[in-house]
């Protein structure tokens, strides 16, 4: 397939494509790379091709125009990411930049990875957090773990009282307990930015979190190829550090499926060799999870099985209708995933939040 073929020649893993693609081809590409926001990472690819394998001038001249844009709205994020951190930093909140900028910062090209949201996880209690923000944005719509804080205009921001959850109780117990168990070095470990610092998280606490992003996501929307390069790139960043604890998390947490399948995607995709994996691959799972994210594209975003209803009840059986095809793979966090969704609904109901 020519489009991994392509995701291969940006990290490095092969110098030219198969065969050289035609015209109509390359338009295909160009959208299959915005649909699983590739864009600007894969322009890497298009450098490194021979002359005669690269795109006609006006793909070219498109695919160059939107790269440039995914930098300078990068530019724009790492200067948000390094005010917001200030900002809650002034009114006695430490944090952490969770993925995101400091995912970036392990591309070889950190501006060319296409941005999202800024997640922030503050320090502090949930109805700390949320009451701070609703002071200032009274109409927010609350979750769980998250609320938005639209402070800045172009940037969505989104603030976590915890980096993430899994649906059963008791793996949510043990995730919660290992983030916290991280949360000092988070909170202060510094990563310069162009504009400044921000914190992150360390590597075997990113590995763990970043893994979990990918499932709950799995879930609720859908996950694209971004975010496995995102795991392809931490990985490759371990620097000695022992996977021991991570091993060790995902059989605590029952991810042992869901780490197979990533594990073959980024093998088969990107060329991960099995020295920097944290599971062993496995090609049935990945096989499943691959069909998904083709389907899918960034976030779901693409998938027509998405569409929502008009109601928050319509919404809801959507959704669980939609887990349903994933209870044979994920049958913990399938049959869960329903009492979630019920027991924060009503937590919001019971605290006023909209």
């Amino acid at each position: 397939m020519l489009f991994l073929e392509l995701i291969q020649t940006a990290v490095g893993r092969r110098e030219r494509l198969s065969r050289v693609p035609t015209a109509e081809e390359w338009e295909g590409l160009l959208e299959e790379a915005q649909r699983q926001a590739l864009v600007g990472v894969l322009y890497d690819a298009l450098e490194r091709l021979p002359d005669e394998q690269r795109p006609p001038r006006q793909t070219l001249i498109g695919w160059h125009a939107l790269t440039e844009q995914i930098a300078a709205d990068n530019e724009r994020l790492n200067r948000d990411a390094v005010w917001v951190t200030e900002r809650f930093l002034k009114v006695g909140f430490r944090n952490t930049i969770l993925k995101g900028q400091g995912n970036a910062l392990l591309y070889p090209n950190p501006l060319r990875r296409q941005p999202g949201d800024i997640d922030i996880w503050l320090e502090g209690k949930r109805e700390e957090i949320f009451g701070y923000v609703l002071r200032h944005f009274p109409r927010q719509s609350v979750q769980w773990l998250e609320v938005q804080f639209p402070v800045r205009k172009d940037t969505v921001i989104e603030v976590h009282t915890a980096p993430n959850v899994l649906f059963c109780p008791t793996d949510n117990r043990r995730l919660q307990a290992f983030f916290q168990e991280h949360a000092e070095e988070c909170f202060t470990r510094e990563t310069p930015l162009p504009d400044g610092n921000i914190h992150t998280p360390g590597w075997e606490m990113n590995a763990v979190f970043q893994l979990t992003h990918i499932y709950r996501h799995l879930f609720f929307e859908g996950i694209g190829l971004r975010q496995l390069m995102d795991y392809y790139y931490l990985l490759l960043a371990r620097d000695g550090e022992s996977t021991a604890t991570v091993e060790e998390m995902i059989e605590r947490l029952h991810m042992r499926r869901i780490a197979g399948a990533v594990m073959w995607v980024l093998r088969e995709v990107f060329g991960l060799e099995e020295c920097y994996m944290v599971a062993r691959p496995d090609e049935e799972e990945g096989r499943f999870l691959l069909r998904e994210i083709m389907l899918a594209g960034n976030f779901g975003k693409f998938d027509e099985r998405n569409v929502l209803r008009h109601t928050k009840w319509g919404n809801f059986w959507q959704i669980t209708n939609r887990n349903w095809r994933f209870l044979t793979h994920y049958p913990r966090e399938v049959l869960w995933n329903p009492w979630y969704r019920i027991r924060q609904f009503l937590w919001r109901k019971r605290n006023g939040y909209r």
